[in-house]
């Protein structure tokens, strides 16, 4: 019997769900799309940094290469996942577990926080908002700092010392926070709106 399978390793953060699709179905969840003309498998992968799909061609022979293939955002370039074959890509996942679980122990993260793992990501995303501009005071400065709790994050802007809470406990959290375009912290500075002000 032919295995028409292939499979793809979805990378969300800290996790991984490694897929089984069928060369001869079309398959589609939120975050992934697969159909076929009669020369290609096509496969769409959405990003959350970029709240798009990115589109991925790959001919039937293509699918058995060794180690199979590394999938990328075409926007922001950030690590989606992984196509080829099974015993490639759940090890492959296996060791993107392992990594992330020893970086937690070498940080502490798991004496720490109520849950390392959300955390984690939280902070990999809150850092992600800050470096592309997507965090901002309502007095109008980019330019903000963090404090970090057990279960939340707290950003701090360092023009006027306004504050936001970012929670950070649970799988909710993380989605929550993922979904907003923008962070924007309450200004200290009474009854003032984003100014412009640049720091």
């Amino acid at each position: 019997m032919i295995d028409a399978r292939f499979f793809i390793a979805l990378f969300k953060g800290s996790n991984i769900n490694v897929v089984p699709v069928s060369l001869f179905q079309g398959y589609e969840q939120k975050s992934l799309i697969v159909y076929r003309n009669k020369k290609e498998i096509i496969v769409k992968m959405y990003c959350d940094q970029c709240k798009e799909y990115s589109k991925f061609n790959f001919t039937l022979a293509s699918l058995n290469k060794p180690r199979g293939y590394r999938v990328c955002c075409a926007g922001c370039g950030n690590e989606l996942g992984y196509v080829g074959p099974r015993e490639d890509i759940e090890a492959i996942a296996e060791k993107h577990r392992r990594d992330v679980e020893a970086l937690m122990r070498e940080m502490g993260f798991d004496d720490y926080f109520t849950n390392p793992f959300i955390m984690y990501e939280m902070i990999n995303h809150v850092h992600d908002m800050a470096e592309n501009k997507k965090i901002q005071c309502q007095c109008g400065s980019y330019a903000v700092t963090a404090n970090i709790g057990t279960d939340k994050i707290e950003l701090i802007c360092k023009n006027c010392g306004g504050k936001r809470i970012i929670k950070a406990a649970s799988q909710k959290d993380l989605d929550i926070a993922k979904e907003r375009p923008m962070i924007i912290i309450k200004s200290k500075l009474s009854g003032k709106k984003a100014t412009g002000i640049n720091r």
